[in-house]
């Protein structure tokens, strides 16, 4: 099983997005990506850092929000939609993710 490389979420077969052509396409979810485009091509890092992070305090009620925040702001930049080169160096950004609640 392998991992979206935009939102970072598991998927399997039935959960793989699709190309232009429709075929599926193993890198990216059909909640991200369908016919060959974001569904969302406007949402920024922070957005789905802050997005996933609800996700994650939902399911598990023990998790604080600074380390959901944390787990997210190592995880996405390295993925495939947020580091296309993985071999370039990320940069810092000059502003810190805030998370839903205003926290960090």
């Amino acid at each position: 099983m392998g991992f979206c490389n935009s939102c970072g979420r598991p998927m399997g077969r039935n959960d793989y997005g699709t190309n232009e052509d429709g075929s599926p396409n193993q890198d990216y979810c059909k909640d991200c990506f369908q016919n060959g485009e974001f569904t969302e091509p406007d949402i920024t890092i922070n957005e789905m850092i802050i997005r996933n992070a609800e996700r994650m305090l939902r399911r598990n009620r023990d998790l604080r929000e600074e380390e959901a925040t944390g787990i997210l702001c190592n995880f996405l930049p390295n993925l495939k939609r947020w580091n296309p080169n993985p071999d370039d160096e990320i940069e810092d950004e000059d502003e810190p993710v805030r998370g839903y609640r205003g926290g960090f």
